[in-house]
């Protein structure tokens, strides 16, 4: 008896080393696909803006000798709270944890190299193996390979996903310990073992810490296990180390914000920190009208009929063979969590009007979640079934992989965007302003340039941005400290009426073919 236990334990160890095999495989072969086009890219296209601030913090790292309590980028005038009309003296700033952003500068040391392929490959990386944990949960709940990798295809095809999973926002990094926090969880309801319970409120206390709106995912878990003492256990009786867990989590994540509030009243931010509920109903209808235009690009169509298509099939095969769904039955654990999301989507609904990632701190993983148990809840097939399911994966997969790669080289082939214009205007300007004998140390202000932090990281140098060019606003930075002020050419030209006054109060030092360095006369 015991050798055939042991045969068998050899077996299911083979099998699940072999599928494990087989999901990494995918993953990289996928993730690697989706990156190629973008890995060396400066920020640009969709977002640029939030994407080179998150940027320049890694740069900071690197600038103020690898401080991690006072992080900083590279421009002295926050958008928090004077919308840039106050110099704050101090390139510090308040951000979420920034502990990707620290890793991120200490292998730019490491390679020498501050250019964007290492902010990327690392988030890549990242990234990666965050899918490489959904797969684990999907495989728990499902048991099943096929199954599996279907829900892990369909995540990491989501176009909005795809774009962002080798960038430089938080969101990624933060999703990849929801993941991993979700799957200890699941082990830790299934095995009982308390291990996986810390592992699990310590992967989501870093989601939490990272990007604060993935704070979700901890709070269902928590209202999850409430729910089982009253509704599974009948009785309301908690576990001392689950609760000194929870506490410890609850203490973590209060200080830094207390932290984090401590340094955007002494130093300013340029990084959002408050809630966006709807002002209005003529809000409300706007955002929802911009989310139904923009449907396809949180999931491809044919994602949209996969999903509705399989909880379908699900419902219709409970309602078939009369299964009820029993009280600690995972459902319960997703409407929790689909309902946090629903709240934190309502607390911050202005925001979904441009930001699509907010889409990924939100309801992405309540879908993907809800998907991978409407899967499981379909039956197991023989073999002959699981041989056309296996064609299917491969054909949907190739289906909403060429979404994903389409709607990708669709965002990256504007030639007339914005970001992509100032980024090649300030290529090489580092080495133009070091001939011209300008100090690293010498204050610059940029008129126009957007992102705001773009133009800093390619010049080397730190100093103060005015992207937009209105009266209100430049007439209030030309007031600031600065050594020299760098114009676009481009820019002087369209906006010249506008920028007169300021041009009558400098005189031009020199000129390149793109733009022009100007000092006060």
């Amino acid at each position: 008896m015991q050798l055939k236990n042991l045969k068998e334990n050899i077996s299911a160890n083979r099998k699940t080393i072999i599928e494990c095999a087989i999901a990494i495989a995918a993953i990289l072969i996928l993730g690697i696909a989706l990156a190629k086009p973008t890995i060396n890219h400066f920020p640009a296209f969709t977002h640029a803006w939030a994407q080179a601030d998150w940027y320049s913090l890694s740069i900071g790292f690197q600038n103020n000798g690898f401080d991690f309590l006072h992080p900083e980028t590279l421009i002295y005038n926050k958008q928090y709270p004077g919308y840039w009309m106050t110099d704050d003296g101090t390139t510090a700033t308040s951000a979420n944890f920034p502990i990707h952003n620290y890793i991120v500068a200490i292998l730019m040391s490491l390679f020498g190299t501050t250019a964007p392929w290492v902010f990327r490959c690392w988030t890549l990386t990242i990234s990666l193996i965050g899918l490489f944990f959904l797969f684990l949960l999907c495989r728990r709940l499902t048991k099943n390979l096929i199954k599996s990798l279907t829900v892990v295809c369909m995540a990491m095809t989501s176009p909005v996903y795809a774009y962002y999973f080798d960038g430089f926002l938080p969101s990624m990094p933060s999703l990849t310990f929801v993941f991993a926090g979700l799957w200890a969880y699941i082990v830790f309801l299934q095995d009982k073992n308390m291990r996986y319970w810390y592992l699990s409120i310590s992967f989501l206390t870093f989601a939490t810490l990272i990007r604060t709106s993935q704070a979700v995912p901890l709070v269902a878990v928590c209202c999850y296990e409430v729910y089982r003492m009253l509704f599974i256990n009948k009785k309301l009786q908690f576990n001392k180390k689950q609760t000194i867990s929870i506490i410890i989590s609850i203490l973590a994540i209060g200080g830094y914000i207390l932290w984090n509030a401590h340094l955007r009243k002494l130093n300013g931010s340029l990084f959002l920190n408050s809630l966006m509920p709807a002002k209005s109903f003529d809000d409300v209808n706007s955002v929802i009208d911009i989310m139904k235009w923009r449907k396809y690009r949180y999931f491809a169509e044919i994602q949209h009929y996969l999903v509705s298509e399989a909880i379908l099939a699900a419902i219709a095969y409970m309602i078939l063979n009369k299964m009820k769904i029993n009280r600690n039955s995972l459902i319960w654990f997703a409407a929790i969590y689909s309902f946090g999301a629903l709240l934190f989507f309502t607390a911050m609904l202005v925001q979904f009007h441009d930001h699509d990632y907010y889409f990924l701190d939100s309801l992405y993983v309540p879908v993907i979640l809800i998907f991978t148990l409407a899967v499981r809840q379909l039956p197991e097939l023989n073999r002959w079934w699981k041989a056309c399911s296996a064609v299917l994966l491969i054909v949907f997969g190739c289906t909403m992989f060429n979404a994903a790669k389409h709607d990708i080289r669709n965002t990256i082939s504007d030639t007339e965007d914005r970001a992509l214009q100032c980024n090649a205007n300030f290529e090489g300007s580092c080495q133009w302003l070091d001939s011209l004998g300008v100090s690293r140390n010498a204050k610059i202000l940029t008129l126009g340039a957007y992102p705001q932090n773009s133009p800093f990281i390619k010049m080397q140098r730190n100093g103060y941005a005015a992207m937009q060019i209105e009266d209100w606003l430049i007439s209030k930075v030309m007031d600031f400290d600065f050594d020299y002020v760098i114009i676009e050419n481009e820019i002087a030209r369209a906006q010249h009426d506008k920028l007169c006054n300021a041009l009558e109060q400098l005189e031009l030092i020199d000129k390149n073919r793109v733009i022009s360095l100007y000092k006060r006369k």
